[in-house]
C-alpha cells in the first residue's frame, strides 16, 4: 500500500511542477513602415499558468536583441499575455532606455505540433510610455521544422540540384544557426549587469584545431596568444561603472576555417552564451555595460 501510495505521489508532484516549453518563429510588422519587417524569435516554459522565457529579435542581424519575458496564460479561455521585460543583450547601438518592448495579449491554444500566434502588439518604452505599435505573426517550430524536412527530403532527391549545393543548402541547419548568437567582425555586444563581477569563459565547443586568439579588457591584454581549447578558460572579471569593453581579436584559424571560440559570461542572475566567428586578423567586442550606482 505504501508503495502506491508512493508511486501516485511521486506522479503528482512531477505533473504538478513539470513545465511546457514553447517555441516561435516568424515575424513583426511595424505600423506605418512598409518595409519595416523585423525577425523574431520567442521560446518560453508556461508552468501553473506562468509564462518565463525570452525573445530575439533581428535575428542574426545587426541590431540583435535579446530580451526577457514574462506572462500568463489562461488554458480555460486559451488567453495569452506577455511582455518583454528587460534587455539580457544588443548588438545595436541604442542605449538600454531607448529600446521599444513589444506587450502583446491574444488567444492562443498551445499545442506544439500546430499552433500560431498572430495579432497585435503595444510598443512600450522602459518607462512605458508608448513607442512604435505593430502586428506579429508567428508560427511553433515543430510545424516549421516539419515543413522544412519535407523541403530538404525534396532538394536532397532533386536531380536539377548539383550535388555541392545540396551538401550546403540545408534548410534546417540554417534556421538551427540562427539560434546562435554569432558575434561577426566590426560587431558590438552590449550585455546588461548591476553587479561588481562577472565570470568570463573561453572554449572549442567543437574539434581543437588550433584556433589562437588575444583578449584585451578595455586595452589591456589579458589573454595573449591564447590557444582555444575544449577545457574551458575561466577568467574572473572585477567590472568599473560604465562600460567594460572586452575585446577578441583572431590570430589563427587554425586547422578549420574561420576562428571560432564559445564564450560565455555569467553573472549572479543570468547566463549569456555566443560565439565569435572572425577570419584572421578580424576583431569583435562585449561590452558589459555595469549600472551606475
Amino acid at each position: 500500500m505504501r508503495k502506491i501510495f508512493n508511486f501516485f505521489f511521486c506522479f503528482f508532484l512531477i505533473h504538478c511542477y513539470s513545465q511546457d516549453k514553447y517555441e516561435y518563429f516568424g515575424a513583426l510588422k511595424l505600423n506605418g513602415k512598409d518595409d519595416a519587417i523585423i525577425t523574431y524569435r520567442l521560446l518560453f516554459t508556461e508552468n501553473n499558468g506562468i509564462l518565463k522565457g525570452y525573445s530575439v529579435t533581428d535575428l542574426g542581424g545587426d541590431n540583435e536583441t535579446k530580451n526577457t519575458i514574462v506572462g500568463t496564460y489562461n488554458r480555460k479561455t486559451k488567453e495569452i499575455a506577455f511582455k518583454e521585460d528587460g534587455v539580457l543583450y544588443t548588438k545595436s547601438a541604442f542605449s538600454q532606455n531607448d529600446f521599444c518592448f513589444v506587450n502583446f495579449s491574444g488567444k492562443v491554444k498551445l499545442v506544439e505540433s500546430n499552433m500560431k500566434l498572430e495579432g497585435a502588439f503595444k510598443g512600450l518604452f522602459k518607462d512605458k510610455k508608448p513607442c512604435i505599435d505593430g502586428t506579429m505573426t508567428l508560427i511553433g517550430s515543430q510545424k516549421i521544422y516539419k515543413l522544412l524536412n519535407k523541403l530538404n527530403t525534396k532538394i536532397q532527391k532533386s536531380k536539377k540540384v548539383d550535388e555541392a549545393v545540396k551538401k550546403k543548402v540545408n534548410p534546417i541547419a540554417m534556421l538551427d544557426s540562427l539560434k546562435v548568437n554569432n558575434l561577426l567582425k566590426g560587431q558590438n555586444l552590449n550585455v546588461f549587469t548591476k553587479y561588481d563581477k562577472m565570470v568570463l569563459e573561453i572554449w572549442d565547443s567543437q574539434e581543437e584545431d588550433g584556433d589562437i586568439i588575444k583578449l584585451y579588457n578595455n586595452d589591456k591584454l589579458i589573454l595573449n596568444n591564447y590557444t582555444v581549447r575544449n577545457k574551458k578558460k575561466e577568467i574572473l572579471v572585477d567590472l568599473e561603472s560604465g562600460k567594460n569593453v572586452f575585446t577578441i581579436e583572431a590570430i589563427d584559424e587554425g586547422g578549420v576555417k574561420p576562428n571560432t571560440a564559445s564564450i560565455r559570461l555569467t553573472d549572479a542572475d543570468r547566463t549569456f552564451e555566443l560565439m565569435s566567428n572572425l577570419k584572421k586578423g578580424e576583431k569583435a567586442s562585449i561590452t558589459i555595460n555595469k549600472a551606475v550606482e
